[in-house]
């Protein structure tokens, strides 16, 4: 799909709509601008609870054919922020484990279908820029809703941020006394754009169906003749290339390279 879009240049994008987060672009910028200093680790998880009860029938999230369970599913999604912040992911060491050996033909029925895919993910990862890492994925996580969690540990600091509290990003530098350091809070606001185009004011909080808007807009300038924000084809493929690298991974018990 990617290289037939590129042969017809046309502009595409992908659904990775927790990128157009404001905070995440700060998140960027700081992790670009040296301010957490030589990157030392990233640790990232997409939990959620939706498939904890073992009586959820089975459905089309749960067919092989689709290319991986949670793996997929959520794992994609931590994936994409994995790359947005750090750049190329160049090897896995994955493990995928099926909780859940199987589940209701449909709902209230007592024929039972096997479960092929996986419930949790865990993965080393080893970043091409030299820093290594962990993401986890599970749709198993009770009381879990929207866990998209990410922590940038750099020589000089540390960046954490929580889509359940996705309006915030928490960082910490060091060469502050030690007996008042911390974790500071920064909340969203007008200066980061495009945060301003919804409020005139800091910290009254954008919402989701607001990043799906902010993502709509992005495309629609991009067709307009505009710079292609993305995620585009492209950019998805790099992200299924990771997601398929930690499925062999586990398959293989060993480290893959993405390729």
């Amino acid at each position: 799909m990617a290289e037939a879009a590129e042969r017809a240049g046309v502009k595409t994008q992908v659904g990775f709509n927790y990128l157009k987060n404001p905070m995440l672009a700060l998140a960027r910028d700081i992790i670009a601008g040296g301010e957490l200093g030589e990157i030392v680790s990233f640790r990232g998880i997409h939990a959620e609870d939706y498939m904890a009860d073992a009586a959820t029938p089975w459905h089309w999230r749960l067919d092989p054919a689709g290319g991986g369970g949670v793996v997929a599913d959520l794992g994609s999604h931590i994936i994409a922020i994995g790359r947005y912040l750090l750049g190329p992911i160049a090897a896995v060491c994955g493990q995928l484990e099926t909780v859940i050996k199987q589940r209701p033909v449909r709902a209230g029925a007592n024929e039972m279908r096997p479960v092929e895919v996986d419930d949790i993910t865990r993965a080393l990862v080893q970043f091409a820029r030299g820093c290594a890492g962990t993401i986890e994925a599970s749709w198993l996580s009770h009381g879990r809703k929207m866990q998209i969690e990410f922590e940038v540990v750099g020589s000089r600091g540390t960046l954490f941020f929580s889509q359940e509290r996705f309006n915030e990003l928490q960082l910490y530098q060091t060469g502050v006394d030690d007996g008042r350091n911390g974790f500071r809070t920064i909340a969203a606001g007008p200066r980061h754009a495009p945060y301003g185009s919804f409020c005139v004011a800091p910290g009254h909080q954008l919402g989701f169906n607001d990043l799906k808007t902010i993502e709509i807009r992005d495309y629609l300038l991009a067709i307009a003749g505009e710079a292609v924000r993305g995620p585009d084809f492209r950019e998805g493929w790099e992200v299924q290339k990771v997601v398929d690298a930690v499925i062999r991974s586990s398959r293989e018990r060993g480290w893959v390279a993405v390729s």
